[in-house]
């Protein structure tokens, strides 16, 4: 399939810089394009957190986005690398900020990453969540708190103890599957964006996260096509609108 770049990552478009994409630990930073020169095959893009120097080292970096054709999701890829580095690229108003000039290198294929962006919980965008797990109903955040989370799961943080004993999440076990409730939260709107149930199965716990909490890696095992088109949709507007208050902040 033949993807035009021009309709497919233009300015306002948010995007992700992907280090090393076809090994097992990729590195995806977020961004929004400011900016593309399609003749001379250059985009202009928000400096992701932490920045990129032209010394950074990686062995591939692709920029992608999430786009929607022929009824499908689709992640489309194009190979770059950086070439410049602005301090004070100016946005309308006299706005100046950090941005980052890549040059691409065509065609743009379907690409995927391996380990997806996770979302950070933020004062704006937050999930509420449910666990049923040995017919107990557990919730946040009296029960766990949700640290982020990703197109395919999540990650929570559990107190190990409470009154002196060990709470039942937080002797869970790789390879646990129990059902979750979420709830997508946008605060500025009323009520939650969607909720929805999905089956999780613990992939790894970090027992040494912190003294007094642990940390367990969830993944999604089943959830419905609608409801991934919501979660999906979800983390891609929360990345953009970050991205856009980082923006206006300089």
């Amino acid at each position: 399939m033949n993807f035009d770049v021009k309709k497919i990552f233009f300015p306002s478009v948010g995007v992700n810089l992907v280090f090393n994409i076809n090994t097992d630990f990729p590195i995806s930073k977020s961004s929004i394009i400011y900016d593309a020169d399609f003749k001379k095959q250059t985009i202009t893009l928000a400096q992701p957190n932490p920045p990129i120097s032209l010394d950074t080292h990686f062995e591939q970096l692709h920029l992608t986005t999430v786009v929607d054709m022929n009824q499908r999701r689709l992640r489309i890829g194009i190979r770059c690398r950086p070439i410049q580095v602005i301090s004070n690229y100016p946005m309308a108003g006299g706005l100046a900020v950090k941005a980052l000039v890549v040059q691409y290198n065509l065609p743009a294929t379907e690409t995927n990453i391996r380990s997806a962006f996770r979302l950070p919980m933020t004062s704006r965008y937050t999930v509420k969540a449910k666990i049923i797990y040995n017919k107990q109903e557990y919730r946040t955040p009296g029960d766990f708190k949700i640290k982020d989370i990703s197109f395919s799961g999540l990650a929570l943080v559990i107190l190990e103890r409470k009154k002196k004993r060990n709470t039942p999440l937080s002797i869970l076990k790789v390879g646990t599957e129990m059902i979750m409730g979420l709830a997508l939260v946008d605060r500025t709107q009323p009520g939650a964006i969607g909720t929805f149930p999905v089956r999780i199965q613990v992939v790894r716990i970090n027992m040494n996260y912190s003294e007094t909490h642990t940390l367990i890696g969830l993944k999604i095992i089943n959830i419905t096509k609608k409801n991934q088109e919501l979660l999906n949709r979800f983390i891609h507007t929360a990345q953009i609108e970050e991205l856009k208050r980082i923006s206006k902040k300089g």
